[in-house]
C-alpha cells in the first residue's frame, strides 16, 4: 500500500499511514488499549496517535467520520467530541502535542535571527 492511499484531511483530524521515521519517533509515547466495541470521548488538546494494533471508525460530533487500522497516525483537533466504534482490541501509543518535549527545547535550540543558540 503507498502511503497516499491512507493520506485523508477532515474538519477535525487528519490521517495518515505511519513513515518509518514515524515509527521511529512515536516508541516513547504513551500507550492506550480499549477491549470495548464503543467508546466516546471529549478532545479538550490536539492529539496524535499511532495505531499499532486493531480498527476502528471515529464518528465527530458533526457527523464528520474517518477509518482508522493499524500502522495509522490520527491526529485530532482540540474542542470536538467523537465517538469511537472499535474492532477490538484496539492499541494506540499517542500524545498530545502541547507536551512535546521539543516543542519546548525549541527555543533554546534555535536563536530566531538564523543563528545556532
Amino acid at each position: 500500500m503507498r502511503h497516499q492511499d491512507r493520506l485523508l484531511d477532515g474538519t477535525n483530524f487528519q490521517r495518515r499511514k505511519a513513515t518509518a521515521d514515524t515509527k521511529r519517533k512515536v516508541k516513547g509515547w504513551d500507550e492506550w488499549e480499549c477491549t470495548d466495541a464503543t467508546f466516546q470521548h471529549d478532545y479538550d488538546r490536539k492529539v496524535t496517535m499511532f495505531v499499532q494494533e486493531g480498527s476502528a471508525t471515529l464518528t465527530f460530533g458533526d457527523g464528520e467520520m474517518v477509518d482508522i487500522e493499524a500502522g495509522d497516525t490520527l491526529t485530532i483537533q482540540p474542542g470536538v467530541s467523537a465517538s469511537w466504534n472499535i474492532a477490538p482490541p484496539i492499541r494506540n501509543l499517542y500524545c498530545y502535542h502541547d507536551t512535546f518535549t521539543s516543542a519546548e527545547n525549541r527555543v533554546a535550540q534555535v536563536n530566531w535571527h538564523g543563528k545556532q543558540a
